[in-house]
C-alpha cells in the first residue's frame, strides 16, 4: 500500500516537472518567435550612454580697443518635444493654437501640417520629436510661451538643447588668417589659420551628458549627477586691426579687379614688434567670377621674388666689402653670361653709381654679383645664410612656404645661376619672408618673427603673452644698414617707384617684377609684380608688402603693387599718424611732440626749452593731456573718474604706472616708449588687483 502511494506521488511530481518544463519551453518559443522583434526594439530603446558635449570655443578678437570679434561662438538651440508627457486633454485643447504659433516662428510647414504631424507623433508615443534647430535665444524664449510649451518641461514636454555656432562677424575679412579648425575623431584634424594654430587654447574642455536612446538614432538627455558641464575655451587677442585690415583688403581688391589679376596679397606689419596689423589674401574664382580668400598666399606662396631680392644681394656684397654704393658701374642695358643675357628692358642708363643702379632696378646688379663671386659663389650664398633668409620664419600659422636658396654644390647650379639668383630668380621666398627682411632694415637691422597674436586670456587672466621674437639681432653692420636705407629711399624719390611719392611723409621700398615659372615648361608670359618697403622712411612704424600674380594690363611692380602700397600707406597715415607724432621735414614752426602726464613736470620742462604753452587745464589738476600745434602746445585737464579704469594712452610708463597702481591695478608693461594700448578699456568698472597690460611704442 505504501509503495503504491509513493508511486502515485512520484508520478505527480514527474508530471508537474514535465508541465513546468513544457510551459517554459513554450514561453521561450513564444517570446523568440512572436515577441522577438518587439523585445529587441524595447532593449534598443533603453540604451543609456554618456555622450560628449562640445565646449564653446573661445573668441578671437581684433587688436582694437573695443572688443571687436573676428570669430566667436554664439549659442544656438535645438528644440524637441516629449509628447508622452503631455496629457490628452491638454494636447487636444491646445494643439490648434500651438500649430498656428509654430507655423509663424518656424518656416517650412503651415499650421495644418504641424497639427497633423504632432497628432501622428502623439499617437505613436514619440518622446523626442524634433521641432527646430539653430534657433536664437530670443526665438527660444518666444517658443517657450506658446500654448502647451508654456507649461514647462515636464507638463509641456518642451526639451531645449543648447549648442554653439562659430560665426565671423566681419564675414570674409581676414578670413583665411582667422581660419578654422575641424577635429575628426580617428582622423587627421584640419587646422587652418589662427583657429588652427591656437586650437588647444580655443577648444576648451568638453563635458559629458547621460543620453537615452529613444528611437532610430535619436538621443534624449537625461538629468544625472554624473553629467559634467563643458568648460569654455580661452579667448585669443590678435594683432589684427579691423580698420587697417579693411584698408588693405579694399586697396588690394580694387587693383586686382582693375588688372584682372589671378591673385594677390598685402601685409602690413609693425616695424618694432613684428606684429601683423593687416593681412589680405585674394584669389579669382572662375566659376563665380569674384575674388575671395581661398589661400593664405602671404604665408604659403613661395615663389621667385624678382627684383625685391636685389636688396639682399647688395646687402651681402656691401657687408663683405666687395662694393660700395658710390662705386661706378656702366649700365649698358645688356649683360651677357655665357649664351644667356639679361637686359634693362631696352633702357640704357650709362655710367653711374651702384646706388643709382639700385634705384633704377638695373640688372647690372647681376653683373656686379657675378664679377665679385664667380670664383667662389658659395661665399655669396653663405652671406645670404648669415642673414637667415634661407630658413622658415617659424610662424604660428601652419602652412608656411619653405624658402629655397640653392647651394653652389647643387647639380643644377650652372654658370648663370649666380647672376640670376642676384636678381631674384632660381630661388624662392614667401611674401612674409621678404617682408621680414625689409622690416629688419627698417628696424635697425633686427630681424623679427612676424606674429599674429598678442595674448591669450581665460576670463580675466592672461594665460600667455607673446613678446616680439628676435630671429637675428643684426643682419648687417650699421654702415651697410645706412647704405640700404639710402637706396630704398632713393627708389621712391628718384627711381622706379617715384610714382608713389607721398605727401607729408616719405616711403622707402623696392619694386619687383618677375616672370612666373611654369614648372618644366620654363617661364611663360605671366608675371608677378611686387613692392616691399616701409613708412615713414624716417623713424618707420609700419612695413608693408604687396604681391600681385598674373596682372593683365600692366606688369610692373611700381604700377601694379606700388599703387596699392601707396593707397594703404596714405590711408594708414591719415588714420593712424597724428601731426605731433611725425616731425614734418623742413618745417620752420614745429614744436616737439609731448606726452600726456604730470602737469608740474611738463610746465618745468617747457619753460626750460622755451616752448609756448596754452594752458586750458584747471588750477588744481595734476594730470594733463597735451596737443602739439604750430603755435605751441595746448594742455587740458585729464579727468580720471573714481571707480573706473583711467585712460593712460599717450602717457609715459612712469606716469601711467603711478596712476594705475594708485587705483590698485597691477601693471604689466610691454615694449618701450609711450603707452599705445591698454588691455582694459578706459571707463570700465575697476576691480583692485586686476592685471592691466600696457603696450608701449
Amino acid at each position: 500500500m505504501k509503495s503504491k502511494e509513493s508511486l502515485i506521488r512520484l508520478y505527480i511530481v514527474y508530471f508537474l516537472v514535465l508541465f513546468v518544463g513544457l510551459a517554459i519551453v513554450a514561453q521561450i518559443f513564444y517570446l523568440q518567435i512572436f515577441k522577438g522583434e518587439q523585445l529587441k526594439s524595447d532593449v534598443n530603446k533603453q540604451i543609456f550612454i554618456s555622450k560628449k558635449v562640445l565646449a564653446p570655443r573661445g573668441n578671437i578678437y581684433a587688436s582694437n580697443q573695443l572688443k571687436t570679434s573676428l570669430a566667436l561662438s554664439v549659442p544656438r538651440y535645438k528644440v524637441f518635444v516629449d509628447l508622452v508627457t503631455i496629457k490628452e486633454k491638454t494636447f487636444n485643447d491646445n494643439i490648434t493654437e500651438l500649430s498656428d504659433s509654430l507655423s509663424v516662428l518656424i518656416k517650412g510647414k503651415n499650421s495644418f501640417q504641424w497639427k497633423s504631424d504632432l497628432e501622428t507623433q502623439k499617437f505613436e508615443g514619440n518622446r523626442y520629436y524634433h521641432i527646430a534647430r539653430g534657433l536664437r535665444n530670443d526665438e527660444v524664449e518666444r517658443l517657450k510661451k506658446f500654448p502647451i510649451f508654456n507649461l514647462g518641461k515636464y507638463k509641456g514636454g518642451c526639451i531645449v538643447l543648447k549648442s554653439n555656432k562659430r560665426v565671423k562677424p566681419y564675414g570674409m575679412l581676414a578670413n583665411r588668417t582667422v581660419g578654422y579648425a575641424v577635429e575628426n575623431e580617428g582622423k587627421k584634424s584640419i587646422l587652418v589659420g589662427i583657429e588652427g594654430a591656437f586650437n588647444t587654447y580655443l577648444k576648451g574642455q568638453n563635458g559629458q551628458m547621460l543620453m537615452e536612446k529613444i528611437r532610430g538614432n535619436e538621443w534624449k538627455p537625461v538629468e544625472n549627477e554624473l553629467s559634467v558641464e563643458p568648460v569654455p575655451g580661452s579667448d585669443v587677442y590678435t594683432s589684427i586691426d579691423v580698420n587697417l585690415q579693411d584698408v588693405a583688403e579694399s586697396a588690394l581688391l580694387k587693383q586686382l579687379k582693375d588688372q584682372k589679376a589671378q591673385k594677390g596679397c598685402a601685409v602690413l606689419m609693425e616695424v618694432k614688434t613684428g606684429f601683423v596689423k593687416a593681412i589680405a589674401n585674394l584669389s579669382f574664382d572662375t566659376e563665380t567670377e569674384t575674388y575671395f580668400e581661398a589661400q593664405n598666399h602671404a604665408v604659403g606662396l613661395a615663389s621667385e621674388p624678382g627684383s625685391t631680392f636685389k636688396l639682399a644681394s647688395l646687402l651681402v656684397a656691401l657687408e663683405q666689402g666687395k662694393v660700395k654704393i658710390t662705386d661706378s658701374v656702366d649700365m649698358t642695358g645688356r649683360y651677357d653670361f655665357y649664351d644667356n643675357y639679361l637686359t634693362d628692358g631696352g633702357k640704357v642708363y650709362g655710367r653711374n653709381t651702384i646706388k643709382v643702379a639700385f634705384e633704377k632696378s638695373s640688372n647690372v646688379i647681376s653683373q656686379i654679383i657675378y664679377d665679385n663671386y664667380k670664383k667662389d659663389p658659395q661665399e655669396f650664398i653663405d652671406g645670404l645664410k648669415e642673414i637667415g633668409i634661407h630658413q622658415k620664419l617659424g610662424l604660428s600659422i601652419l602652412g608656411e612656404g619653405t624658402p629655397f636658396i640653392k647651394e653652389s654644390t647643387d647639380p643644377t647650379f650652372t654658370g648663370i645661376t649666380l647672376p640670376w639668383m642676384s636678381i631674384g630668380y632660381e630661388l624662392k621666398m614667401t611674401p612674409l619672408q621678404t617682408l621680414a627682411l625689409y622690416n629688419a632694415v627698417a628696424n635697425e637691422g633686427m630681424l623679427l618673427k612676424p606674429q599674429f597674436v598678442r595674448y591669450i586670456k581665460k576670463g580675466s587672466e592672461v594665460q600667455k603673452y607673446f613678446k616680439p621674437e628676435i630671429l637675428n639681432t643684426s643682419i648687417c653692420s650699421k654702415s651697410t644698414l645706412n647704405d640700404l636705407k639710402a637706396m630704398l629711399e632713393g627708389v621712391v624719390e628718384r627711381g622706379t617707384a617715384n610714382n608713389i611719392k607721398a605727401r607729408g611723409f616719405k616711403i622707402a621700398g623696392k619694386t619687383g617684377t618677375s616672370k612666373i615659372a611654369q614648372g618644366s615648361k620654363g617661364y611663360g608670359n605671366k608675371y608677378q609684380a611686387s613692392f616691399c618697403g616701409y613708412f615713414p622712411a624716417k623713424n618707420p612704424m609700419y612695413s608693408c608688402i604687396v604681391v600681385v600674380q598674373g596682372p593683365t594690363k600692366n606688369i610692373f611692380g611700381s604700377v601694379v603693387s606700388g599703387s596699392v602700397f601707396k593707397e594703404i600707406a596714405d590711408k594708414v597715415y591719415a588714420q593712424e599718424f597724428k601731426k605731433e607724432n611725425i616731425a614734418v621735414e623742413d618745417s620752420i614752426n614745429q614744436y616737439p611732440y609731448s606726452r600726456n602726464g604730470d602737469k608740474e613736470s611738463f610746465l618745468i620742462a617747457s619753460r626750460k626749452i622755451g616752448i609756448p604753452v596754452n594752458d586750458l587745464s584747471s588750477n588744481t589738476t595734476q594730470w594733463i593731456s597735451t596737443r602739439t600745434g604750430n603755435n605751441g602746445i595746448k594742455i587740458i585737464t585729464k579727468e580720471n573718474k573714481k571707480g573706473l579704469v583711467p585712460n593712460v594712452i599717450g602717457m609715459g610708463l612712469i606716469d601711467a604706472t603711478y596712476i594705475l597702481e594708485k587705483y590698485g591695478l597691477l601693471v604689466q608693461p610691454v615694449g618701450s616708449g609711450i603707452v599705445r594700448e591698454q588691455s582694459i578699456r578706459a571707463g570700465f568698472k575697476l576691480y583692485k588687483g586686476q592685471k592691466i597690460v600696457l603696450q608701449l611704442g
